[in-house]
């Protein structure tokens, strides 16, 4: 059995929890600043708000991030920007990365063949998922494969020989059906089979800092 894991460790691991603006509602954010540390991407400071997730969220809260919103979607009138993929895409390359834009979009739609590809190449993925009856975003970081040999693209990924999908998920553990807030969201595995009744093939890959 092989495994493929892009957080190992707790150091890269972001809960949406401890966020200073909304946290129950800020998954999206919160996923991506993972990623972008998963990659390698130097966050920039912000005094006002320490935790990159924050500063995230309100870059994504500003009257340029509505009318981005309501260009991709004009009947979200009302809604939160950093809901969209397009508000999270203009924020991270145009403000934060202009000159690199490490998140590969827009494009939003993926197999999960190019995802864990992806993960072979050290490009973690955050994903859009049905683990909420709203949709909930985590970071797919790795998964163990009985494949053997290597992968040189996404057509030659075995599906057939993944038995798991690692996730981080920025609110909690919800591996048992329900989440258990006692137990951290790192590296929660589920079988493929399970995760594929989550997955809605929509997110971002983030491009590593070389």
């Amino acid at each position: 059995m092989r495994e493929y894991n892009l957080s190992p460790t707790k150091a890269n691991y972001y809960s949406q929890r401890n966020n200073q603006i909304d946290p129950k509602v800020t998954c999206k954010p919160t996923a991506t600043v993972e990623a972008l540390a998963i990659a390698g991407w130097p966050f920039p400071k912000n005094e006002q708000y320490p935790q990159p997730e924050d500063a995230l969220t309100a870059q994504c809260r500003t009257g340029d991030a509505q009318t981005i919103m309501l260009r991709a979607d004009p009947k979200a009138q009302g809604q939160n920007p950093n809901e969209y993929w397009e508000v999270i895409a203009w924020a991270v390359n145009a403000l934060w990365y202009p000159k690199q834009r490490p998140l590969i979009g827009p494009r939003w739609n993926w197999t999960i063949r190019e995802a864990l590809h992806g993960i072979i190449r050290g490009v973690p993925f955050v994903a859009s998922t049905k683990l909420t009856a709203s949709g909930h975003v985590v970071n797919i970081v790795g998964f163990t494969t009985e494949q053997e040999g290597d992968v040189f693209d996404s057509i030659s990924l075995d599906l057939g020989a993944v038995k798991e999908i690692i996730i981080d998920d920025p609110y909690g553990d919800r591996t048992s059906g329900r989440y258990n807030l006692d137990k951290t969201g790192w590296n929660n595995r589920y079988p493929i089979a399970d995760f594929m009744k989550l997955w809605t093939g929509v997110g971002v890959q983030i491009r590593p800092n070389k």
